[in-house]
């Protein structure tokens, strides 16, 4: 059996993925969350994933690392990926890919904005997985009022990072944004976008003849397994997906997601494309479905299906809830805050406030 921690709010993305293209992996893989741990657990055997740790406090991470250490005490045949004292959060991956010469651009915590010196940028959260805040920001006084605009609106300084634009468009505009999995060994391409918007996801990428050849080959030839191997051992990471660029030879890492989604998200499919089109599209889902459950079934492969009893500091622990607790709480009033900003007639006001404190280019 594989565990798979997440927090409870991390845990559509996997379930989603299960229930609606690889019914399979529910036979493998069950799902456990942070906050359900408690000083005296018991704990199958065989595989642990650490997912979700950008979303943990300090007092989750730690009950994490202690629960990777007394599972690897208990049973050192256990398999276990992602180190939680190991795994580098958005932050600190961005800025190790920077020394290390393989990103050209550089990201600052929100409280460091006034040391930015290369413009533009753009705003996003440290632990959040829906890209940038803001569009573009191409001088120090757009990038103030931003910030004292995000944070009227409840978003922790702390959480917010400042990330600087590198721009991947190829000599014809087109940008390509691709991801990638690691799943212990394996290395799975998941997808490649391509399209002229700056910040690429589906709705506002191609979706022509030309982009699902790409894509089709991208999944099908894996041309860069060696490089993102080699991202993933910097950044200490054996479970995740990463987004990465791509222009000619170029590539640059924008993030490692800890716990993606690996399939669709909450809500209904997107409309079919034509049908030549739809072949390509499912055609590359299958090549890699079928390679995800083969690296999760290796994962799984050899376990006894015993049983291994752990003990965790109970101080510790009631901390970690705690924390996790808030964070709930906030994230449930930003939530209540967003859909204000969303309704027609209530959130007018708000937008035109936002718009004008927060330009978006």
């Amino acid at each position: 059996m594989i565990s798979f921690w997440v927090t409870g709010a991390g845990t559509f993305g996997m379930k989603e993925y299960i229930a609606r293209r690889v019914p399979r992996l529910g036979e493998l893989l069950q799902i456990r969350t942070y906050e359900n741990i408690t000083p005296d657990l018991e704990l199958p055997s065989g595989t642990h994933i650490f997912g979700s740790l950008c979303q943990l406090p300090p007092s989750g991470r730690e009950v994490a690392a202690l629960l990777h250490d007394r599972l690897r005490e208990a049973s050192p045949e256990s398999r276990l990926l992602n180190d939680p004292r190991r795994v580098c959060r958005r932050f600190e991956l961005l800025d190790r890919m920077h020394a290390l010469g393989i990103n050209q651009f550089r990201a600052y915590r929100a409280a460091q904005a006034g040391a930015v010196e290369r413009f533009p940028v753009f705003v996003r959260q440290e632990s959040g997985h829906n890209g940038p805040l803001t569009g573009l920001l191409h001088t120090p006084k757009d990038l103030t009022a931003a910030m004292r605009s995000l944070r009227a609106r409840g978003l922790p300084l702390d959480d917010m990072l400042v990330v600087e634009f590198r721009d991947m468009a190829d000599g014809d505009g087109v940008i390509r944004m691709a991801s990638v999995f690691r799943i212990g060994e394996r290395i799975i391409p998941a997808f490649l976008l391509r399209g002229r918007h700056w910040m690429l996801k589906w709705t506002d990428s191609d979706h022509d003849g030309p982009a699902m050849r790409e894509f089709l080959g991208y999944v099908c030839d894996n041309p860069h397994a060696a490089w993102v191997r080699g991202v993933f051992e910097q950044a200490g990471v054996e479970y995740g997906r990463m987004d990465y660029g791509i222009c000619g030879d170029s590539l640059q890492v924008w993030e490692i997601n800890l716990n993606p989604t690996p399939g669709p998200s909450p809500g209904p499919e997107p409309p079919p494309l034509e049908p030549e089109l739809e072949s390509m599209l499912q055609e590359g889902r299958g090549v890699y479905n079928k390679a995800m459950l083969e690296a999760f079934s290796e994962l799984d492969a050899g376990s006894s299906g015993g049983s291994i009893r752990i003990q965790l500091d109970p101080a510790l622990v009631e901390r970690m809830q705690s924390d996790l607790r808030s964070i709930e709480r906030r994230r449930a009033r930003l939530g209540f805050l967003q859909s204000l900003y969303r309704r027609p007639a209530l959130g007018w006001p708000i937008r035109a406030a936002y718009s004008w404190l927060v330009p978006r280019r």
